[in-house]
């Protein structure tokens, strides 16, 4: 038995491990510390479906970013076409007026030398009309021209109607005339002109633009 017992504790100390101070032979091998015979993978990475995602978010970064600037370009430029459409149409606004204010183009018989168009209405005075008409007197530069304009607007009051305005211009046709702008004042015109005296035509300018407003008469004297 004694014998027994000592083979028993001799073939336990034999056991590896199972004496402090005995490692075994594999137990040098960590956690993680790769085997003969055990292959290791890559170091971990980002999956491809991920690299892609993140490239096509990137290009639709891109072209939204590139869709935002081609819009403000193009209200730049509409707003740009904008103000030059404005500008064009306060310049023809001006022109406008100030053909106004100068002399009405003669009309192209005058320019080859033969005389206006006239229409010539019958001397009888027809009613007078309710509301007063509004007479612009128009002379040419010089002391003997506005000497006469001034003649001319007293004897436009003596008349029975009222000088509104009285404009130098710097073309004048070659004789008398009243003009009018509207057809309800053809006869104020006729009875203006038949009371001023002989000499004076009637000249029918309602194709005239812009038109002034109506009960517009206008008086053009030809002296210097």
């Amino acid at each position: 038995m004694a014998s027994l017992a000592v083979g028993l504790v001799l073939g336990l100390s034999l056991r590896p491990g199972s004496v402090p101070g005995i490692v075994p032979p594999d137990a040098t091998l960590g956690a993680g510390t790769p085997q003969a015979g055990v292959s290791m993978g890559p170091p971990d990475s980002a999956p491809p479906a991920q690299d892609a995602t993140l490239r096509t978010e990137t290009e639709a970064l891109r072209r939204a970013r590139m869709e935002e600037q081609a819009r403000l370009e193009a209200a730049t430029a509409a707003r740009l076409a904008a103000e030059a459409q404005l500008a064009a149409l306060q310049r023809d606004l001006a022109a406008r007026a100030t053909r106004r204010e100068a002399a009405p183009p003669a009309p192209a018989q005058a320019q080859l030398g033969a005389p206006p168009t006239v229409l010539r209405l019958p001397r009888a005075e027809p009613a007078a009309t309710s509301a007063q008409p509004r007479i612009v007197l128009h002379h040419r530069p010089g002391p003997a021209a506005t000497e006469a304009a001034a003649t001319m607007a007293a004897q436009v009051r003596e008349a029975g109607f009222e000088v509104a305005d009285v404009r130098t211009v710097a073309a004048a046709p070659s004789q008398r005339v009243v003009r009018y702008f509207h057809a309800e004042d053809a006869p104020t015109a006729a009875r203006l002109a038949g009371r001023l005296g002989r000499g004076w035509a009637i000249q029918d300018f309602r194709a005239y633009e812009p038109l002034p407003q109506p009960g517009t008469l206008e008086v053009w004297l030809p002296e210097r």
